[in-house]
């Protein structure tokens, strides 16, 4: 009986006890998903809005430094609403906590830049970057211009006439500023802007250049540090400096803008040379103008007001006379080697100028 039952299922292909649990178990078909509907997503990242002369952590940290405030602020009125335990109060208080934005860092800690936070937090530690230490360009109205101007000057005369030596090594730049806030100053960039005419007046065009860059390096510096109101003026430092350094377009920007201040400065020179012979000689041959320490520099490197101090009574008297036979006269009463001595010295620092006398008359004095 066994045997013919088994026959019987068999010829009727009925499936067995297994087949029929696998088909049970057997999830019915479904659509694929389509997932093209994803590839169009624009993402959208407020870091990359950044400005083009600002890198991208200084953003960051700035972005994250402005929500601080931000929040601190909200903490100080809701404090001050506390206080006040009104009815109004109390609706405000229920609003400021409605309308309180989430933020991502208040939710969850990216581990996967911690490394990135803990550098910059070190980094901060620095009192180059410290809220409590900010430095800021020193901007002064040209009315209030000259208000403080000597006493900047005396401080840091040296300072600025290391910086204006510096001869097209941006890198070192860069370090001198950072290490010289006091350049970031409108006195600083004012005292550039006259050094560049006075030295081109007194025909030293390749110093003249040197410090026209360094000046508008300076200048740029300073403007891009103005554009972050409230922040660390340091901060404009590197960003501007990498940028000239990587950017060729904006290199290629600053040499053509420094060529048009050099000719601006050119013809600046050129008519204050115009202006100071007109008022010679509307003064008079006999007009005696004082010499004054650290104005000026001679073609020899030696400052004309204490080459004259050291010269003989004598020589004093025939400058003063602005005559030749005078001066003629003031050296024969000296040795040939004291005479040749201090007419050096003349010559180095501008005082007499041989070709500028006349060559019959230079060489009648040197004769003698």
């Amino acid at each position: 009986f066994a045997t013919s039952a088994a026959a019987c299922l068999a010829s009727l292909h009925v499936p067995g006890p297994s087949r029929l649990l696998a088909s049970k178990r057997r999830a019915p078909k479904t659509m694929p998903v389509n997932y093209s509907k994803w590839d169009n997503i624009e993402l959208s990242d407020d870091e990359d809005n950044f400005h083009p002369n600002i890198d991208n952590n200084l953003m960051i940290r700035l972005q994250r430094e402005k929500r601080q405030q931000r929040e601190k602020e909200e903490a100080e009125k809701e404090e001050e609403l506390k206080k006040k335990d009104t009815d109004d109060a109390k609706e405000e208080l229920e609003r400021m906590e409605r309308m309180k934005k989430l933020h991502v860092g208040n939710m969850c800690k990216d581990k996967f830049n911690s490394k990135h936070e803990k550098s910059s937090s070190s980094q901060s530690a620095n009192p180059v970057k410290q809220a409590d230490t900010k430095v800021k360009v020193k901007a002064t109205d040209e009315a209030n211009f000259t208000d403080g101007y000597e006493a900047f000057m005396a401080e840091n005369k040296e300072i600025l006439l290391e910086y204006a030596a510096i001869d097209e090594e941006d890198e070192k730049s860069e370090q001198f500023v950072l290490k010289h806030t006091q350049l970031l100053s409108e006195h600083a960039t004012g005292f550039y802007l006259l050094h560049c005419i006075n030295l081109q007046a007194e025909g030293k065009s390749r110093e003249m250049r040197k410090t026209a860059r360094q000046y508008l390096l300076l200048t740029y510096v300073c403007d891009l540090a103005k554009s972050m109101p409230g922040r660390d003026a340091r901060d404009a430092i590197r960003p501007l400096f990498k940028k000239m350094l990587t950017n060729e377009a904006a290199a290629a920007a600053f040499e053509e803008h420094l060529e048009k201040y050099i000719e601006h400065v050119k013809t600046r020179a050129e008519v204050r040379k115009q202006e100071a012979l007109e008022e010679a000689e509307g003064e008079g041959e006999e007009e005696y103008v004082p010499l004054k320490k650290g104005e000026q520099v001679g073609p020899g490197g030696l400052d004309p007001a204490e080459v004259f101090e050291s010269l003989p009574k004598v020589l004093q008297e025939a400058f003063g006379e602005r005559s030749i036979d005078a001066l003629k006269d003031a050296l024969g009463t000296m040795s040939s080697e004291d005479a040749q001595y201090h007419m050096q010295r003349c010559i180095d620092s501008g005082l007499w100028d041989p070709q500028g006398a006349g060559s019959s008359s230079s060489a009648e004095v040197d004769d003698d």
